[in-house]
């Protein structure tokens, strides 16, 4: 379900951009400004006459009787269409291109330009929504445009610093899951996270109004700011799920699904300029509040039915660190109107303290794999000479004479058996000392390593006793083998050592007729073939 669910979303996502570009080159809301003076400056003023008429929304006001040279007017609209008039004339002009997919003219800043004619004149700003459910705020800001890009800077600078962490956290913690966590569940859990909380700080980003700042009228502001919100719940349920037990739950397959049809009705019909984006916001907020829902039934099953794990602890506390504090702003903003970032400080808090919860986690799992791994190889890995033990062996064995699924019957790989024994292992050990003996296991490991690992595995099974298993394909490759041992154990004996290198080999062919036991049939005679070469070694040494 993972899979599927992140693979729709990322699709989605990755039209919905596409789609965004294409809206903001193809229908980009008309701005016609006939006063083009230099914009340089700005002062804060905020007083003016609002009316109503017919849905359209006027507001009047005399310019100030100052030099009002290279002074601009700065008005602030969200999905409007906007007409400016100075004494009757209209001197700019908002609006979005009719027979279009796309309604709005966006998220847009307008600077209105005066001239020192302009001084003591009317200005009347008409604004037309282009929702019935929108209401024209009624802030203005006149003085100088850099003036005024300070003040809007100043007034959301924290929030953007705070939104831009936000993103900056997703997008390490994106690479910690990618580079360093690499694959797993926990990687999952990581990138899961780290995916949601880049796309709340995107999202976050495009709230603070400062891109509409530097990019006016743009519709890829509008596409990226409805993409990152209709997306980032599933990421959020793909990683919550991973804190309860009933994670597998089709509660939270049918939250994802859901989610996903609601994207894909919200973008065909704003693709299709039935309805924009804007207008099927509802849908959205429907999806969020039955998350919220299914949420809390998952909560209080947890409760009732397991112990509250420590991770669902914490994430219900920051929970509510998030709600209490964009709460607090709601109420603060209600009462004095003025806009705080305790939201964004709150959803701040959540994404640390839950980042670092799940890094710490995935360390602490990494780090027991880790020792997992260690004592596995431990277990499974001749310390001497690094080959895989007996155990190993025995397990390798019975893996290779399981069910061949692919044949669709029950039946043994073709494979060859060899055994192998040092001659002369006790005499060096007794005449030169064990370090001269574990010498001597070493150099035969490294040649049977070299020449029967290739294709299969090769074992340490006792202190001179070795085995080998290949797929057989050929009584030549077989031969072949024994030749290639031949010389290895000659060029060893020609650079010297202690003793005579010597290995006594022997070979078996698995045979169904034969080897009623399977592979350990097949042992048995290649250990016989090894044991007879090993006694015809000790006759030809002892009539030297």
């Amino acid at each position: 379900m993972e899979k599927r669910v992140t693979g729709i979303y990322f699709t989605v996502l990755l039209i919905g951009m596409l789609y965004a570009v294409y809206a903001a080159f193809s229908f980009p809301g008309d701005i016609v400004d006939t006063r083009t003076e230099e914009r340089t400056v700005v002062t804060w003023d905020d007083q003016m006459e609002q009316t109503q008429e017919d849905g359209v929304y006027y507001f009047r006001r005399i310019l100030p009787l100052e030099n009002t040279n290279e002074k601009v007017v700065v008005y602030y609209t969200v999905h409007m269409n906007l007409e400016v008039f100075i004494d009757g004339e209209k001197v700019y002009e908002l609006k979005a291109e009719e027979d279009r997919a796309v309604k709005t003219t966006g998220f847009c800043w307008n600077a209105i330009s005066l001239t020192e004619d302009d001084a003591g004149k009317e200005i009347v700003f008409q604004v037309t929504p282009a929702y019935r459910d929108s209401i024209p705020n009624g802030n203005f800001f006149y003085g100088t445009y850099r003036e005024i890009g300070h003040k809007v800077l100043s007034e959301r600078i924290l929030r953007l610093l705070l939104s831009g962490i936000i993103a900056l956290a997703g997008f390490v913690m994106l690479l910690y899951g990618f580079f360093v966590v690499k694959k797993g569940q926990d990687a999952q859990i990581i990138m899961q996270f780290a995916i949601f909380a880049t796309m709340l700080g995107i999202w976050s980003i495009g709230e603070t109004q400062m891109l509409d700042w530097i990019f006016p009228c743009s519709m890829i502001t509008v596409f990226v700011s409805h993409l990152m919100l209709m997306t980032l719940p599933i990421p959020f349920i793909l990683f919550l799920r991973h804190m309860y037990h009933n994670g597998d739950s089709k509660l939270w397959s049918f939250c994802c699904y859901f989610n996903c049809v609601v994207i894909a009705v919200r973008m065909i019909l704003q693709i299709l300029g039935i309805y924009d984006l804007r207008e099927t916001l509802l849908l959205t907020h429907i999806c969020l509040l039955l998350f919220v829902v299914i949420i809390v039934i998952m909560t209080v099953r947890e409760i009732k039915v397991n112990k509250l794990t420590r991770q669902v602890k914490i994430n219900s506390i920051c929970v509510l660190v998030i709600l209490g504090s964009t709460l607090l702003e709601l109420v603060i903003y209600r009462f004095s109107n003025m806009s705080t970032p305790l939201g964004s400080i709150g959803f701040l808090f959540y994404i640390s303290v839950m980042g670092i919860v799940n890094v710490r986690r995935s360390r602490k799992l990494m780090e027991q794999a880790r020792e997992s791994a260690l004592y596995r190889k431990l277990a499974y890995t001749d310390e001497l000479t690094g080959l895989s033990n007996r155990t190993a062996f025995k397990e390798d064995l019975e893996r290779r004479m399981e069910p061949d699924k692919a044949a669709g019957k029950e039946r043994i790989l073709p494979t060859v058996v060899y055994m192998f024994d040092l001659n002369d292992l006790k005499k060096c050990n007794d005449t030169y000392g064990h370090d001269y003996g574990d010498q001597y296991i070493k150099m035969a490991a490294n040649a049977l390593k070299n020449i029967f690992a290739e294709e299969g595995k090769c074992y340490r099974i006792g202190g001179d006793e070795f085995c080998a298993w290949t797929p057989y394909s050929s009584m030549e490759a077989v031969n072949e083998k024994m030749l290639r041992l031949d010389r290895e154990v000659s060029e060893l004996n020609h650079k010297g050592f202690v003793v005579t290198f010597s290995i006594a080999a022997g070979y078996a062919i698995y045979e169904e007729s034969e080897d009623g036991g399977g592979l350990y049939s097949t042992m048995k005679r290649a250990d016989a073939m090894m044991y007879e070469r090993k006694q015809e070694y000790k006759k030809s040494n002892s009539k030297v």
